[in-house]
């Protein structure tokens, strides 16, 4: 899994970035607060969570360790898909998303984009072990997950052929052809999926 990126901020988008790294160009979808922090030309460091889906590979980034933990909190909760998720971010900074929480705010909550009371209130109950009584967690990164950690098999592999050059569409068709098992590795399933593109031709 991509934990993170460095290299040169190419492009500056409305809701993306390109970052250069070795000839290569990530696009790397943000939020505006961070967006706003990204000069052209610069070297960056940028955590990035990449969404999976059947017709798409979208990389999000972040900034900062804690906007990518929060990032990765808030789409564990019903109705919150990763640009939803984005979204809180552009519209809050994480020190008062956290406050809200504590505080059971459902007035600032429901202000931001994509929220509405049922939403809201599933927040509260979801995530409100993000903060103890004195406010964020204290163990690791206001209580947020790092990204260094392991991904998953099935993740790792479709990263490795879109590394290797294959196009979304190849890479979830061959993906969908392949039986998935729990024990298996993502070095097992990269050579499944190569031995399946080369049957194809």
């Amino acid at each position: 899994m991509i934990g993170f990126i460095k290299g040169r901020v190419d492009t500056i988008g409305s809701n993306y970035a390109f970052v250069e790294t070795q000839g290569v160009g990530y696009r790397i979808y943000m939020n505006t607060s961070d967006l706003g922090r990204m000069v052209l030309d610069d070297k960056v460091k940028v955590y990035t969570y990449l969404a999976v889906r059947e017709d798409a590979l979208t990389l999000y980034g972040f900034l900062s360790q804690e906007a990518y933990g929060l990032f990765t909190k808030l789409i564990t909760v019903s109705g919150i898909g990763p640009k939803v998720a984005q979204g809180i971010l552009s519209a809050s900074k994480v020190d008062d998303f956290l406050l809200a929480i504590k505080n059971r705010d459902v007035k600032f909550l429901t202000k931001l984009p994509g929220i509405g009371k049922k939403t809201a209130e599933r927040m509260l109950l979801e995530l409100k072990d993000l903060t103890g009584p004195e406010g964020p967690l204290p163990e690791s990164n206001g209580g947020f997950l790092a990204p260094e950690g392991p991904a998953s098999a099935l993740t790792e592999t479709m990263e490795a052929l879109a590394s290797l050059g294959y196009t979304q569409n190849e890479i979830s068709g061959v993906m969908n052809r392949i039986k998935v098992t729990a024990d298996m590795s993502a070095e097992d399933l990269l050579k499944k999926a190569l031995q399946v593109m080369a049957r194809r031709g």
